[in-house]
């Protein structure tokens, strides 16, 4: 399966690993946040450096991205992304997945990027 998660110190992390399809990132994503194992309020980091085809995706795709984080925007408090550089423009602020998810996020180079983002700057 290329889509599985993983909590760690109140962390949730999403992978993406080769192709997958919007319905499974979003069958996976539901299934984890509806956890009731789940903090309350949840912190996500998105690992797309695995994924395939990210800078293939559609305007569409990317906005049905965002609405699955959006579904949960009332226990989500911030998204870092781990995706290649040339990708940094499909998760920046005025992207369609920041838009649609209505989260912070930031586009990051490392987990260790994405997590102090997300321990420094994502809203608690």
């Amino acid at each position: 399966m290329p889509v599985f998660t993983r909590l760690r110190d109140d962390v949730m992390t999403l992978t993406v690993d080769g192709d997958y399809t919007a319905n499974e990132l979003r069958r996976v994503a539901f299934n984890a946040f509806e956890s009731v194992e789940l903090p309350t309020r949840l912190l996500i980091l998105l690992d797309m450096s695995g994924a395939a085809g990210v800078m293939l995706k559609s305007v569409d795709e990317m906005k049905a991205a965002g609405a699955i984080f959006g579904a949960f925007r009332d226990r989500i408090t911030g998204v870092g992304v781990v995706v290649a550089a040339d990708a940094h423009p499909l998760f920046a602020d005025d992207s369609p997945f920041v838009q649609e998810a209505g989260l912070p996020a930031r586009p990051c180079h490392s987990h260790a990027d994405a997590r102090a983002w997300l321990g420094g700057e994502a809203p608690a």
